[in-house]
């Protein structure tokens, strides 16, 4: 293995994602104070440092400083249904962490200046190779890393303004069986870099309460990389190898607006975001050199229309000021799916709709912070009628459960 390819493998082992912690492949973990209260107020709460990522107007309401924080995921389902092969079922149950981190220098008072490492996007899902979706599915990966420098300035006591721009890195782990082949497996394995960025305002008309705005714009990847055919014997294994694989992904345009209120000792919060998948995910395309990906279906492995729907996501939250250094949180929310189509819902990508329920809690000192979050979140049953070489694999997944537990820790300068 390279060293290139070992950095990256690395990189994309510790920083992973799954696809039950929002929307499709939309990820919010990248706030624990934000966990605790199903991430209602996103960016201008101000009691960490994630405003540079969630609305970097929200920057000017924090004192210089740096937190490193870590989410740790577990999804649970079970899959039941028919496939070519045989009538079967399969469980997913496994952990994922997502850590993230960020550090701002406020070099006025009015000026704030800010860097940001954190998963924007993700994707985990695994099922067994000998289970009945195996030829649509086995284990797939998408890892998108944001590293984002990021500016604010308060334009007047009431008004600031904040922009990042963002280095984004995707990358892309993908494999399934090849039993209508006869036997043997596909594996993609891909990455690529590209450039986005965000815009926010945040309004305060009182002393404690506040309006902001966010937008985060749309990418497009260009990921290239391997495609490897294993064990086939079509063609007397002639085709088995490493090929260059390529595809092209598109990342959607986020708008939200969010609203904080402090009374007394309670914080009231909350945030409705809306996703233009739309124009961004109507189909994904894998493609390969391998030569019989070539002479059978002119180098398209996989096309995948998705056709998603724009998709909102609502959240509340409520925060309790016990002291000068306890904090106690609790939210909840309804997460939409831009996928309620069964025949365009695959394996890979089995969501649905999900409620949020969250709860948490913050250690405060002069100079530093403990934060703690978990949420729990229940998913709909997706039913899923995918084709595949060898027919349809018919079947749902239910039970779909997920668990997150996060900690960061925060050091004002």
């Amino acid at each position: 293995m390279t060293l290139k390819k070992s950095f990256w493998t690395l990189l994309a082992t510790l920083i992973c994602a799954q696809t039950a912690s929002a929307a499709s492949y939309q990820l919010n973990e990248y706030s624990v104070t934000g966990l605790g209260r199903s991430f209602a107020g996103a960016g201008i709460v101000g009691d960490d440092y994630s405003a540079i990522a969630f609305n970097p107007a929200g920057m000017t309401l924090q004192k210089s400083g740096m937190q490193l924080g870590a989410t740790l995921v577990n999804l649970r389902a079970s899959a039941n249904g028919t496939g070519a092969w045989a009538n079967d079922s399969t469980q997913m149950n496994h952990y994922v962490g997502i850590p993230h981190g960020f550090i701002q220098y406020n070099p006025s008072d009015k000026l704030s200046l800010g860097f940001g490492a954190y998963v924007p996007y993700g994707l985990s899902t695994r099922y067994k190779a000998d289970s009945f979706v195996s030829d649509s599915a086995v284990k797939s990966e998408l890892q998108v890393v944001d590293f984002a420098p990021a500016i604010a300035y308060k334009l007047t006591d009431s008004l600031s303004v904040g922009a990042s721009f963002i280095l984004r890195y995707i990358y892309g782990n993908m494999t399934n069986t090849t039993r209508y082949l006869g036997g043997g497996s596909s594996e993609f394995e891909l990455d690529g870099w590209t450039v986005s960025g965000s815009l926010g305002l945040m309004y305060e008309p009182i002393k404690d309460t506040r309006f902001g705005f966010s937008w985060r714009m749309k990418s497009t990847q260009q990921v290239k990389g391997d495609h490897r055919f294993k064990g086939v014997p079509v063609g007397g294994g002639t085709f088995n190898g490493e090929y260059i694989g390529r595809a092209s992904p598109n990342l959607p345009e986020t708008f939200t607006l969010s609203a904080y209120t402090k009374q007394g000792k309670f914080g009231l919060s909350g945030t409705a975001r809306w996703t233009h998948w739309s124009t961004s995910f109507e189909q994904f395309v894998m493609t390969s050199e391998n030569p019989l990906v070539m002479m059978t279906s002119g180098g398209i492995a996989k096309k995948s229309p998705y056709n998603y729907d724009n998709s909102w996501t609502l959240t509340a939250g409520l925060d309790y000021y016990h002291n000068d250094n306890w904090t106690f949180r609790v939210g909840g929310g309804w997460d939409e799916s831009p996928d309620h189509n069964d025949n365009t819902r695959t394996w890979r990508i089995p969501d649905n709709d999900r409620i949020w329920l969250s709860c948490g809690f913050s250690y405060i000192q002069p100079k530093w912070q403990i934060d703690v979050g978990y949420a729990h979140m229940i998913g709909k049953t997706s039913y899923i009628d995918e084709p595949n070489g060898n027919g349809d694999v018919d079947g749902k997944l239910k039970n779909l459960r997920s668990n997150l537990l996060g900690i960061q820790a925060q050091y004002k300068f």
